[in-house]
């Protein structure tokens, strides 16, 4: 196929400023379509192009910030909200809800009610009081709106490691509640969410387990307690801490399979030194009190009653009534 000039400028220009491309004439358009064909570039979106190596080897975020750059680039006037907004705010959202938004309405919201429409691709919204930042060119909405937009409508799961990594960059439960509030957003979801947010996870990871942790029926647990190793002095923060009636101490550590494959995560040591260093570092948890320390994965959110009966058997503490 003949090479377009016109059409590789205009691709190599969106590329340098991480956005799909929405071409500037009908000829590179057409041309574009021509590409679609032979599989050389992709369309996320009508009306957006992108190259289909530079498309795959994007993870399901950073494509979901591609496709926000494009629209924004073609219509610099709308505001984004709900997960669009959230990955552009870099908040903890999990890679199967961004992969959902691709192929979702995405929510653009709008400062008077007028006579907007929604199309099959894009949802509009009216917002009373709407406020807005510029991220990388892009108008997005506040963090406590974007928190209230998103937790209204997610699982519990996938709405507080958002509210949790948006508390972590100082906005409090409050904030997200009155903005919810005055666009008459408050329901069970959010008031559920915004009631267990807190911002000690390090991570999306930390935060959806404790989440987890929560539906599961168990108290919810102190998060980053610091410990002393008595013997050695070194001092140990843990994912999780949960205090017994009869004075207990019981630690949950997160392990994410990334340590044991990602050579900056294994700071050079082998998978055996990765594991002996755990050892050690559950031994130093014991000699500063902790009676039991449990490991577990992301992966054992497949299995919630196998996960409920690891942490019954190990006496974390369950609540009186379920969350």
């Amino acid at each position: 196929m003949r090479g377009h000039a016109e059409m590789d400028r205009q691709l190599d220009a969106a590329e340098r400023e991480g956005r799909c491309l929405h071409p500037a004439s009908e000829s590179v358009r057409k041309a574009l379509l021509r590409r679609v064909k032979t599989g050389d570039v992709v369309s996320p979106r009508p009306g957006l192009f992108i190259r289909s190596a530079l498309w795959r080897s994007l993870d399901a975020i950073d494509q979901v910030k591609h496709v926000v750059r494009g629209l924004a680039h073609w219509h610099p006037d709308w505001v984004f909200g709900g997960v669009a907004a959230a990955c552009m705010h870099d908040l903890w959202v999990d890679f199967s809800t961004a992969r959902k938004a691709l192929h979702a309405r995405m929510l653009v919201v709008c400062a008077t009610r007028g006579t907007y429409h929604n199309s099959r691709h894009i949802e509009r919204k009216h917002h009373i009081h709407m406020n807005y930042v510029v991220i990388d060119g892009v108008r997005v909405t506040t963090l406590a709106q974007t928190a209230a937009d998103c937790c209204a409508i997610m699982t519990f799961l996938d709405g507080k490691p958002i509210a949790d990594s948006v508390m972590r960059k100082g906005v409090r439960a409050e904030t997200i509640m009155e903005c919810a509030a005055v666009n008459g957003m408050v329901n069970a979801n959010l008031r559920k969410t915004l009631k267990y947010a807190n911002p000690y996870a390090e991570n999306g990871g930390e935060s959806r387990m404790g989440a987890a942790f929560i539906e599961c029926g168990f108290m919810p647990p102190q998060q980053q307690v610091e410990f002393v190793d008595p013997l050695t002095g070194r001092r140990f923060r843990v994912d999780y801490l949960w205090r017994t009636a009869d004075g207990r101490l019981i630690v949950v550590e997160l392990d994410g399979l990334v340590k044991y494959t990602d050579p900056e995560m294994m700071h050079g040591r082998t998978v055996d030194g990765i594991v002996d260093d755990e050892r050690e570092r559950s031994e130093a948890l014991v000699r500063a009190g902790v009676h039991a320390v449990i490991r577990v994965r992301m992966s054992d959110l497949a299995d919630r009653a196998q996960l409920t009966r690891r942490l019954a058997e190990a006496g974390v503490p369950m609540m009186k009534t379920a969350a």
